[in-house]
């Protein structure tokens, strides 16, 4: 059998990206696949992934230029000429990681497998980024997508129960498969440190696209609060992939009129090996988002020993668990009065990052891997 994988995607720093390369760099080591695999990817990828790849006798690399990064082309290519192309090459089947898939590609014969990791556009379409044309668009294309595909792949639970409701599609249609980490990477000593950034400051870090979804003014009300209450002098870090270019001229509205400059810091386009030591630093993590299929970032925090205050809404409780505290995203009250207790109890944040160190072993990337590959092969 020979399969397809298009892991031709965003060049920004994202969850996506993550996922792409984190499976490209766990099929590199598995030697026991009886299929060829073409794994169609941009350049802009390959300083990520592990070079063993380019070796393996299974494995073929189709590299495809950084001009698809660019969404609008990925979905020219991916809806018109992607089909034809591993027609050609009488693929069996074809694994869609991202969200959609050729609308067409049972016309091809070919067997669709797609991962889904956002239920936005079904639960909070209008705080997507975008005007309206381009989020019906998405909306509609990932709709086709899920009701064509012959599996889904979801990252949790609630996603299952939410996607199979709203779409109305087989419970047996969808399997559950939580995201990994590489458990390694976090805990190995980084030597990277950001310039001009003062680690041994306190701060509260955050670390998020910057989408209206995300509900990233709330923390700035809420910090706005705090630095009037609490004493020792305390930065807030916000470190964002700006993909609402609207909402981050709003962020930076509130700032100015509130003369927080200076106590928030905002870091953009950061490589992701940089993450590492502001996660280990940081007091806490605070993540506040509305609507999440998973909410990867909490994960990593808890990997690097950060204690983790997280939204109560959508699968951020499920993933979570008892590893983290939670708050009412609506309420700036209930943010304020969270962050206060972690900032004064040393032993709730000493409690809560040695919890968050144990939860997130759990997720693995090896794991992740194997079962979405025995998914893929069924």
């Amino acid at each position: 059998m020979k399969i397809a994988i298009d892991m031709v995607g965003t060049s920004l720093g994202s969850g996506t990206k993550t996922y792409n390369i984190d499976f490209c760099n766990e099929i590199s080591k598995y030697k026991k696949t009886q299929n060829y695999i073409y794994i169609y990817i941009c350049k802009n990828y390959l300083k990520f992934i592990d070079k063993k790849i380019f070796n393996h006798p299974k494995i073929k690399l189709v590299i495809k230029s950084d001009l698809l990064s660019n969404s609008f082309f990925r979905l020219m290519w991916m809806q018109l000429i992607l089909p034809f192309e591993i027609k050609l090459k009488k693929v069996n089947t074809l694994f869609s990681p991202m969200n959609i898939a050729p609308l067409f590609i049972s016309f091809f014969n070919i067997k669709s497998i797609l991962a889904l990791h956002s239920n936005l556009p079904w639960r909070f379409f209008d705080l997507m980024p975008g005007n309206y044309f381009k989020k019906i668009l998405i909306k509609k294309i990932m709709q086709y997508s899920i009701l064509n595909c012959d599996k889904l792949i979801v990252d949790s639970n609630y996603a299952k129960i939410e996607i199979t409701k709203i779409l109305k599609i087989d419970n047996k249609k969808v399997k559950v498969i939580y995201l990994g980490l590489n458990n390694q990477y976090y805990k190995r000593k980084s030597r990277l440190f950001l310039k001009n950034f003062k680690y041994n400051k306190k701060y509260i870090l955050s670390v998020q696209s910057c989408v209206k979804y995300h509900n990233i003014i709330n923390i700035l009300k809420a910090f706005k609060l705090i630095i009037k209450l609490y004493k020792p002098k305390i930065t807030l870090v916000l470190v964002m992939q700006i993909l609402d270019r609207e909402y981050f001229n709003l962020i930076n509205e509130y700032i100015n009129k509130n003369n927080l400059s200076g106590k928030i810091k905002i870091i953009s386009k950061l490589e992701k090996s940089y993450l590492v030591n502001l996660y280990k630093h940081a007091k806490l993590y605070i993540f506040s988002s509305y609507s999440e299929v998973f909410g990867y970032t909490t994960i990593e925090a808890m990997a690097c020993g950060c204690p983790v205050l997280v939204s109560n809404r959508s699968s951020l409780p499920e993933i979570n668990g008892n590893a983290a505290k939670y708050f009412n995203p609506d309420s700036i009250n209930s943010i304020k009065k969270e962050i206060l207790i972690f900032l004064k109890k040393d032993n709730l944040r000493n409690i809560m990052s040695l919890k968050g160190l144990m939860h997130a072993k759990k997720f693995n990337n090896k794991k992740t891997f194997m079962e979405t590959f025995n998914a893929i092969n069924l």
